[in-house]
């Protein structure tokens, strides 16, 4: 592959990054190399993408590892089968934004996260993780991990399917 060569980079809303300092590689990489015959590795590390080195070997090595890419050649990369349809996935999950309910301000300003918490999976049919990690909640990692356990451990929650649903137990809890 010519380093003169056109390369097709993603637009802004792939590039974008999902919530606040975290750019999905993944669906970026996977993205170039399904609109371009070959991506090189300085492909992936020039502007407009600017992935860092530490992090394009990690997500290449994964996606290598998953069988979602193939290694060409030393530093130059293809897409396979298998990692288009992960492409299609990543694509498709990026366009279905659920429409949430979240708290009123007073509920929010106390930061009392598992009433925050209580509140959202009652009022939403399920909630994920990265829904309380976005705006308006941006509720940190320690906090939200350990309100979580609570909650679970007193069976006010439960987690499938990596979605947080409230139980029966909950619903008596929170009305």
């Amino acid at each position: 592959m010519s380093r003169v060569e056109e390369i097709n980079y993603p637009p802004q809303e792939v590039q974008e990054p999902l919530y606040p300092n975290k750019k999905n590689f993944e669906h970026i990489i996977l993205w170039m190399l399904k609109n371009n015959d070959a991506v090189e590795w300085a492909h992936f590390t020039e502007e407009p993408i600017k992935i860092s080195q530490g992090s394009l070997s990690k997500y290449t090595t994964k996606l290598l590892n998953q069988g979602y890419i193939l290694k060409v050649k030393r530093g130059v990369y293809q897409i396979t089968p298998e990692g288009e349809d992960r492409y299609n996935e990543l694509s498709q999950a990026r366009g279905k934004k659920r429409k949430l309910s979240y708290p009123p301000k007073t509920i929010t300003s106390k930061r009392n996260w598992d009433h925050v918490i209580l509140w959202m999976v009652y009022n939403n049919n399920y909630c994920k993780w990265s829904d309380f990690l976005a705006e308006p909640l941006f509720i940190n990692q320690s906090s939200l991990s350990k309100n979580m356990n609570l909650l679970m451990d007193n069976h006010l929650i439960r987690k499938e399917n990596k979605e947080y649903r409230i139980t029966q137990t909950g619903k008596s809890e929170y009305s």
